[in-house]
């Protein structure tokens, strides 16, 4: 790994543990509006939201959980900034970008009603294109976020046929059981 994704791997794991201790206030995902398909991205124990996550703090503080191409295409990136700083928002139109606040769903509520009490990105090896001199670059595949209630999963990943998955991809879920994470694929240990 060169120099400058050693250091941007280890300003996003700051990032990661600045979310420790702290209320998250709001969640937002930010997607793609498929015509009139509200509510299209609920799949029970896991969510699509597409583009990614903006976690909004109890003081405010914006954090953003977006696919991006850094390590390679693609990955799960984080950054203690808002959406807007990372997809363009259009209003929801056909084809357009789309928001929406997800604070009161049953997956989401029960979970914010504390602090975070740990969280972490989730790094893996082969998910992402990208070859260093010595193989393949390891990459931000997920952010993981531990609540005393429960755990929530920000992942790179998109179903691409009926039960399989690819992972690193140019996609958003949020997945709530590790059930769900087994039957995709997703490290054991993340």
């Amino acid at each position: 790994m060169t120099d400058s994704l050693t250091q941007a791997q280890i300003a996003m794991d700051q990032t990661a543990g600045m979310l420790i201790g702290r209320r998250i206030r709001e969640v937002v995902y930010y997607g793609l509006e498929i015509e009139d398909q509200v509510g299209a991205w609920d799949f029970g124990d896991w969510h699509m939201p597409v583009m990614g996550v903006e976690l909004l703090l109890d003081d405010g503080s914006p954090y953003s959980a977006v696919w991006d191409c850094m390590f390679g295409y693609f990955g799960l990136e984080l950054y203690a900034s808002p959406m807007t700083d990372h997809v363009t928002v259009v209003q929801p139109k056909v084809g357009g970008s789309n928001q929406w606040p997800v604070t009161e769903h049953p997956r989401w509520a029960p979970l914010l009603a504390d602090p975070v009490t740990k969280a972490r990105l989730v790094w893996a090896e082969g998910f992402a294109d990208r070859q260093g001199s010595d193989g393949p670059i390891t990459a931000p595949l997920a952010l993981r976020l531990d609540f005393p209630r429960g755990t929530v999963r920000i992942i790179a990943a998109m179903e691409h046929a009926k039960g399989r998955w690819w992972l690193g991809a140019d996609e958003v879920i949020v997945a709530f059981s590790r059930e769900f994470t087994s039957s995709i694929g997703y490290p054991a240990s993340g």
